[in-house]
């Protein structure tokens, strides 16, 4: 009985796809690649994580984009969500979009205030208004999997 509990407690301590800053900075590294790839028309990408919980891992992509139209800004944004969330190599609870104007700085700033609003990018991808917080889309993973399917952690 107490090995039972010894090997589910080490089991229970083994996060799928590993755990901690080495792992969350190559998450970042492969969907900032990913993102760049999928949307050549932006500027730049950058990507950080954040925790709400011990495994509960959120992701925020920001796109540095030249003003564009709200169609095309649209179809830039559903191609970034879309990509992070099929080669994020970790679970995910959230996305949070966000699209700035101009370069990407080579060290970018971990927050910016001056947003492009993504209220339009929600109405015209149909998804709900609530979603649009202070310009920024907050897609949960209910929605994230309704509208891209399964997560892919990474796989091809």
């Amino acid at each position: 009985m107490a090995a039972g509990m010894l090997l589910l407690a080490g089991l229970a301590a083994c996060a799928p796809f590993g755990s901690g800053p080495g792992r969350d900075a190559e998450a970042v590294s492969v969907v900032e690649r990913a993102v760049e790839s999928a949307v050549p028309e932006a500027n730049g990408v950058f990507v950080t994580m954040a925790f709400s919980g011990p495994s509960d891992r959120t992701m925020r992509v920001r796109l540095y984009i030249d003003p564009i139209d709200d169609a095309a800004l649209a179809d830039a944004v559903d191609r970034a969500a879309d990509e992070a969330w099929a080669v994020s190599p970790i679970d995910l609870v959230s996305i949070t979009l966000e699209a700035v104007a101009g370069q990407r700085p080579e060290v970018p700033p971990g927050g910016v205030e001056q947003v492009i609003t993504l209220r339009p990018v929600a109405e015209a991808l149909g998804i709900q208004a609530r979603l649009v917080a202070s310009g920024r889309l907050i897609l949960p993973e209910a929605t994230l999997t309704t509208r891209y399917g399964p997560a892919g952690h990474g796989e091809e």
